[in-house]
């Protein structure tokens, strides 16, 4: 079966990529700075080709296994993005609700990363128990 993954070597990159974005975000936050538009579009790029990257990268052993976690974190991801989004609409109105999907563009990929690194540490542990 023929996968569309990108090579190990991205996964790199990807961390890369995002930590950089994710730390210009994260000053744009903290530091009220909205109008600079240019970094606001270098995070939100940066961020986004980043957590691709690194998420959609093959692993150094791509196994049926693997693939099987693979698709299992990203059903996971979806279920707790959409709930979010499902608890936030119903709590959040008018403008703050903008900030609320501004943010929910990045949440299934970080949660998706988070769920799947997390399996792969779990299989990592228990093979070497083993």
């Amino acid at each position: 079966m023929k996968t569309l993954l990108f090579p190990h070597s991205f996964q790199r990159i990807g961390w890369i990529i995002f930590a950089i974005s994710a730390a210009i975000g994260a000053y744009i936050l903290f530091t009220d700075n909205t109008d600079s538009y240019l970094f606001n579009n270098i995070a939100i790029i940066g961020i986004s080709i980043g957590a691709i990257l690194a998420t959609c990268s093959r692993e150094e052993v791509e196994d049926e296994m693997t693939g099987q976690m693979r698709l299992n974190s990203l059903l996971t991801a979806l279920y707790i993005n959409y709930a979010i989004l499902i608890v936030c609409s119903l709590l959040i109105y008018d403008l703050d609700f903008l900030s609320v999907m501004l943010y929910n563009m990045f949440t299934i990929l970080l949660i998706f990363m988070v769920v799947f690194r997390w399996k792969i540490w779990r299989v990592k542990k228990a093979t070497e128990n083993e």
